[in-house]
């Protein structure tokens, strides 16, 4: 059962790193030089709003309290374990992060607030 759950998790990982970075490649792609006013307020909370979500992906943990029993060749025997784990890092938001600040320099020189 372990082997199933550690099989099907490796399996889901690339899904979840592919997920996260379509949007981010998405949003880089984008020449923000070129954009109106009303876009580039638009493209400002698109990025923030992304940088967000990579955040909240990637800083998941969890907490787990386990028991077993076993029979060995001296008898039974038992435990207890305590575990934690932080999430994986699947979203990198540095490239978000720099873009944010351009698109917010050039809002500046605009005369438009955020």
């Amino acid at each position: 059962m372990k082997r199933i759950f550690v099989i099907i998790a490796i399996l889901l990982l690339p899904l979840f790193l592919l997920s996260c970075s379509g949007t981010q490649k998405e949003l880089l792609s984008k020449d923000h030089t070129n954009m109106s006013d009303d876009e580039l307020l638009r493209y400002y909370y698109q990025l923030e709003d992304e940088i967000a979500k990579c955040e909240n992906k990637s800083s998941g943990g969890s907490i787990g309290i386990g028991g077993g029993r076993g029979w060995g060749s001296r008898g039974g025997f038992g435990g207890v374990g305590v575990g934690a784990s932080k999430g994986i890092g699947g979203c990198d938001s540095d490239d978000l992060r720099t873009r944010r600040i351009d698109v917010r320099l050039a809002l500046k020189k605009r005369g438009l607030n955020p």
